[in-house]
């Protein structure tokens, strides 16, 4: 079964990129929903997922990604979110775990770090809350 992941970015081409860095993979397959906002991201959230992972950009022209990755983290404890973001400061990886986020990559793209992290979060194998046998 496909594993499915959101790319949230306003920029279409890093959006491609992670498409079809994602399409070359050998061994996985995966479905990628793109979203060019946060408002996207959140709809897409609430309307196509669950999700096996988010990739979020964390500058996005209505609403931060640090903003959305606290509303993401409100509907959903689980899901792995990767901020993907050019903004690769100390400060920048501190705001993105207070924001809940699982992990950070700067850009420009890596394709072996974009396969690594990819491979990481979307093996790791977590029980959704309401997975039978999961603690409450």
């Amino acid at each position: 079964m496909a594993k499915r992941i959101l790319v949230v970015d306003d920029h279409a081409p890093t959006r491609t990129l992670v498409r079809s860095i994602l399409e070359q993979e050998r061994g996985e397959t995966f479905e990628v929903i793109e979203a060019a906002s946060g408002f996207e991201c959140l709809k897409a959230a609430d309307t196509q997922g669950p999700f096996d992972l988010i990739l979020l950009d964390v500058g996005l022209p209505d609403i931060e990604g640090y903003e959305v990755c606290k509303g993401l983290r409100n509907v959903d404890k689980a899901v792995p979110i990767v901020f993907v973001t050019a903004r690769g400061e100390l400060k920048d990886f501190a705001a993105g775990r207070a924001a809940g986020a699982d992990s950070y990559l700067v850009k420009p793209i890596a394709r072996a770090a974009l396969r690594s992290i990819v491979g990481l979060f979307t093996n790791v194998g977590r029980k959704r809350p309401d997975a039978p046998g999961s603690a409450q």
